[in-house]
């Protein structure tokens, strides 16, 4: 686990609005999947605070959190809110290589380590076969493009692009898209890069398999001082519409190919009531609101994910 993934969410709003959006696709779903009865296995950092959320909003009871880190793994134990919580110290690969799912299980495979992203998409491509049909899986993978090293020599930005294909090709190896271009490793176009890549794995690994199809249901570029990306996907049977049809339907849908750039502005309590109440909030408050390296509109992006943007009070306890 890194540092950056023990934060608290107050410092991580960008995060924070992806893990509502992963719950709201997760709430979409329940009555039709019967999520209560699921089994939820994802790694937690020092605090829970996913698994908290999922069981309350889920009720799901069975739930394992993955921790390779020791002193990681005893905060967990001393921390977990929901005594049914088990907290295994080991991998998570570790873990799915002995563990047998009789039952649909949610796996959240939350990497930020960018030097294992060649493992880190085929372990995830490889699990769309060894889960019951109804699984639901979700990754995050770090897509920082400066992961990729720099050049020992300066180099004009056309050239410095042509360069991180070259080493994102090395670093992929059978997994690079022959079609990806320069352009794509730019910092806003690394996340799409990075999921296009992952979104041809999994569709290879599926067609290994005849009883089952995936349907991608929610797909997040984000950056909350490290840009990540998210891609969640559904395990149906394969001659199943109902699944897509619901995903399809949600005001949230999005897939690899076309995801959420989540890039929320910082603002003050007046300014987050003003640009909710106002129709053209940008025209009233006489000024702008400053972009961030993904270079999205911040009104626009705001106005997008308002009602499940953020807020965070202090509490004395």
């Amino acid at each position: 686990m890194s540092a950056g993934s023990s934060l608290p969410y107050q410092l991580r709003p960008n995060k924070a609005v992806d893990r509502e959006l992963f719950l709201s696709l997760l709430m979409r779903l329940a009555p039709k999947l019967v999520l209560e009865k699921y089994h939820y296995v994802g790694l937690g950092g020092p605090f829970l605070e996913d698994f908290r959320m999922i069981h309350g909003r889920l009720g799901i009871p069975r739930m394992t959190c993955i921790e390779t880190e020791e002193q990681v793994h005893k905060r967990q134990l001393f921390n977990r809110p929901i005594s049914s919580i088990e907290c295994i110290h080991k991998t998570l690969e570790d873990y799915l290589d002995e563990t047998d799912f009789n039952d649909p299980v949610i796996i959240w495979f939350d990497f930020t380590e960018p030097r294992g992203i060649t493992t880190q998409i085929e372990r995830f491509a490889r699990t769309i076969g060894s889960v019951p049909i109804g699984s639901i899986l979700r990754v995050t993978l770090n897509a920082n493009p400066g992961s990729l090293g720099k050049p020992a020599e300066n180099l004009s930005e056309a050239e410095l692009m042509e360069w991180r294909l070259q080493a994102f090709q090395r670093r992929l190896g059978a997994l690079f898209p022959n079609d990806l271009a320069a352009d794509g490793m730019k910092q806003k176009n690394f996340g799409k890069s990075l999921l296009y890549a992952l979104k041809l794995a999994v569709e290879r690994e599926v067609l290994s398999f005849r009883d089952r199809q995936i349907v991608w249901a929610l797909a997040t570029h984000y950056s909350d001082g490290q840009a990540m990306v998210t891609a969640t996907l559904i395990i149906c049977e394969a001659d199943d519409k109902s699944v897509e049809e619901l995903v399809q339907g949600w005001e949230f849908y999005s897939t690899a190919d076309a995801p959420h750039r989540v890039d929320l502005p910082a603002l003050s309590t007046l300014e987050r009531l003003t640009m909710e109440s106002s129709v053209d909030a940008k025209a009233y408050m006489g000024f702008e609101l400053p972009k961030s390296d993904m270079d999205e509109n911040p009104f626009e992006v705001f106005r997008k994910f308002y009602r499940i943007y953020p807020h965070f009070s202090r509490v004395e306890l």
